[in-house]
């Protein structure tokens, strides 16, 4: 073990290859045994009371994840990026805690790619801490033994005579701190083969214990480097033409005044691709302007009702991705309901931005992104040159929910640098985010239902339509194979019991826009149509919608976990008291990544206008690292969520998207967010996803609860009463 940063092994592509194999084979799989039986198994991606979405941590080893310097502090590498939820803090809390360290000696650092972990999976789907949770304990318990056999060796004791305890180990009356045994270490470290003991969750010292946030600090006195923050000497600002209409590409280019105008150092006219690297970014944007640009936009022009029209359900269509029984709904006594939910924005704090350094002897970027290997390959690909020359170094983001996914920022930055022959910076601005960037697909559900008198559910259906979500990364071949988008399926599956059958159907539709990833992917959406098709059938029994809950859900440990959840929240809210005048309870819940969420929102009707006071929320997600954390995430997930289930809509109009900036597109303010109350429970099975479940049951809980005031069903989002 080296007491400096040592170098580091790249790590094998072996999982890429197997995920590609794995599409390879599906498809070949799909023929054999039929797709129906496929999509069917497959469908088990998007079940939410399952952390379906947990990927392998990479396999480095434990003097890869760690470097113990002889001050006895220890460096932590991760790849997982700091978004503002927290999870360097989390990670460094299992790290420590099983290498049984002080907590003020560890160092979590943003590792660059090309090191032993780098993590093709990028930082998104709630998976951070459910992917590392297990490895990263077993490399820090491998390297607590592997520092223990050393001593042992230098004292000539057995190992289990020695004691370690807050990075010192003892024996008798001699000790040594791990730094020491680092600094004294001769020659190569050894990894003992086997699994390594891990600690009992009573010797715990730090998980399940709130600890400072590790990026505070810098944040706080102005250290921290965002994207947008990136500076090196000599660099250039680049800007990049691009449309202002829906689907637009460019038809010709006059750029012959462009060149010679003051700070201009490189023009680039390529296909799609116009750009201007300048000595300023004023500069560089008016040498865009003063090119000659024609554009051809496609007729007719895209207009909401075509957007509207496409994301409908067809009775008939789609794929059957959950079947249990048989449904009927030729009967009487069936309930049926339609729910839409329209285009949003990420509207992330900070905007894209990327800086890049294209040099002969190597390519360095620094960029606002989530999947830091993604763009590491595509940065190389784009510029022909072998992967081991390009290192991406993770910065902090402003937000990603999911926009920073995808690399075309870094990529052309690193085009314009290779070109200049200097680095490069490249920045979105607000405009260019809400008209360029990919945007939450609209939805479509058609809700039906049947009830018995004593409030069993005899049967349900969900079908609903959606524009892609996840498939927008995948080859096209395999959005054939499907026929419906795992991403906008994440909490669409019935988890309530039926009593003759439930039958779940997910139907892709084709839009003219580019949709992609938004926080939660198809969850928010999903949960208020369930949520709210629930809530109707146990007000046409007259059974309390608590009690109609509790009674519906599965005797399983999911189902009692789901139950416990319910009435935490219940609880916490004094569900069945009395409330001032005027003001209503609603209740909803969902599942996602392992993650039982359950939310009561109270609300008020004020000039029309639906305001929401209080939100109490309990989630079950598992064993908790920080509960701070989880807080945190739950209150911002719920705050996000409102903004989504009263405010936020984007709309096309002529061609366009109706807003570029937050005066036609607000979101919700300080003033508007309720009081948020959280209730942890569970904490006996593995940690699941914290990210995106609480995003699940707002919308319908509001909802829930503006029905419980009005008597109204409201149907749409953003919810609006009727004038």
């Amino acid at each position: 073990m080296s007491t400096t940063k040592p170098k580091r092994w790249r790590i094998s592509r072996r999982g890429f290859l197997i995920g590609a194999g794995t599409t390879g084979a599906l498809l070949a799989l799909g023929w054999v045994a039929g797709l129906p039986k496929l999509r069917l198994a497959l469908s088990d991606v998007a079940e939410g009371t399952e952390k379906a979405f947990s990927r392998g941590a990479p396999q480095a080893t434990p003097t890869q994840w760690f470097v113990v310097k002889p001050d006895n502090t220890v460096e932590l590498y991760v790849q997982k990026i700091e978004m503002g939820q927290g999870i360097h803090t989390a990670l460094g809390q299992i790290a420590a805690d099983e290498l049984d360290i002080p907590w003020e000696n560890l160092r979590v650092i943003a590792a660059t790619t090309g090191s032993s972990v780098d993590d093709p999976n990028g930082t998104g789907n709630s998976e951070s801490v459910v992917s590392h949770y297990l490895p990263l304990r077993k490399a820090a318990a491998t390297l607590r033994d592997m520092l223990r056999t050393d001593v042992a060796t230098m004292w000539g004791v057995a190992t289990s005579a020695l004691v370690i305890n807050n990075g010192v180990i003892s024996y008798n009356d001699k000790s040594i701190t791990f730094g020491e045994v680092v600094a004294q270490h001769q020659g190569e470290w050894q990894v003992p083969e086997g699994e390594p003991t891990l600690k009992s969750a009573d010797q715990f010292r730090y998980i399940g214990q709130s600890q400072p946030r590790v990026d505070l600090p810098a944040k706080i006195i102005g250290e921290a480097r965002y994207g947008h923050d990136m500076r090196l000497p000599n660099m250039l600002w680049g800007v990049v033409a691009r449309p202002t209409q829906i689907g637009a590409t460019i038809a010709s280019v006059d750029a012959k005044d462009a060149a010679s105008m003051p700070g201009v150092v490189s023009v680039i006219v390529e296909d799609q691709f116009v750009a201007v690297a300048a000595e300023n970014k004023s500069q560089a944007a008016a040498a865009i302007g003063a090119m000659q640009i024609t554009w051809n936009t496609p007729q007719p022009l895209v207009q909401q009702a075509d957007i509207d029209r496409a994301t409908t359900v067809q009775p008939g269509s789609g794929v059957v991705i959950q079947t249990e029984g048989a449904v009927d709904w030729s009967s009487e006594g069936v309930i049926r309901r339609e729910f839409r939910t329209p285009m949003a924005v990420h509207a992330h704090l900070e905007p894209q931005a990327a800086l890049v350094d294209v040099r002969a002897d190597g390519v360095e970027a620094w960029v606002s992104t989530q999947v830091p290997v993604g763009l590491h390959d595509a940065i190389a690909g784009a510029l022909g040159r072998d992967k081991a020359q390009v290192k991406v170094h993770p910065v902090y983001l402003g937000g990603g929910f999911g926009r920073r996914l995808e690399p075309t920022l870094g990529v052309e930055a690193a085009r314009l640098s290779q070109a200049a022959g200097r680095p490069v910076y490249v920045s979105w601005n607000r405009a260019e985010e809400f008209r360029n960037g990919f945007v939450r697909p609209p939805t479509h559900h058609v809700m039906q239902g049947k009830v018995s008198a004593d409030g069993t559910i005899e049967e349900i259906e969900h079908h609903f339509a959606s524009g892609d979500v996840l498939l927008t990364i995948f080859p096209p071949a395999v959005g054939t194979l499907l026929g419906w988008d795992i991403g906008a399926a994440r909490g669409a599956k019935l988890y309530y019991t039926a009593t003759t059958g439930k039958r779940t159907i997910g139907q892709r539709v084709a839009l003219p826009i580019a949709t992609s990833f938004w926080r939660g992917l198809g969850l928010l959406a999903n949960g208020f149509a369930i949520e709210s098709l629930i809530d109707d059938m146990a007000h046409q029994v007259g059974i309390d919608p608590l009690a109609f809950r509790l009674k519906n859900l599965p005797n399983t440990r999911f189902g009692e976990r789901m139950k416990r959840t319910l009435q935490a929240a219940a609880d916490a809210a004094g569900w069945g008291t009395p409330l001032p005048a005027g003001r209503a309870r609603g209740i909803a819940c969902s599942a996602d990544a392992g993650t039982c969420v359950a939310q009561v929102a109270e609300i008020s009707i004020m000039e029309n206008q639906i305001r929401v006071h209080h939100v109490y929320a309990a989630v079950d997600a598992g064993l908790v690292i920080n509960p701070t954390g989880v807080q945190t995430q739950t209150e911002g997930g719920i705050v996000m969520g409102i903004g989504s289930t009263l405010i936020e809509q984007l709309t096309v109009v002529d061609g366009a998207f109706s807003a570029f900036n937050f005066d036609k597109y607000p979101l919700l303010r300080n003033s508007q967010s309720p009081d948020i109350t959280v209730v942890i429970t569970g904490g006996e099975d593995d940690p699941g996803g914290m990210g995106e479940p609480p995003m699940g049951p707002v919308a319908g809980a509001v909802a829930n609860a503006v029905f419980a005031l009005t008597g109204q069903r409201l149907t749409s989002l953003p919810l609006q009463l009727p004038a």
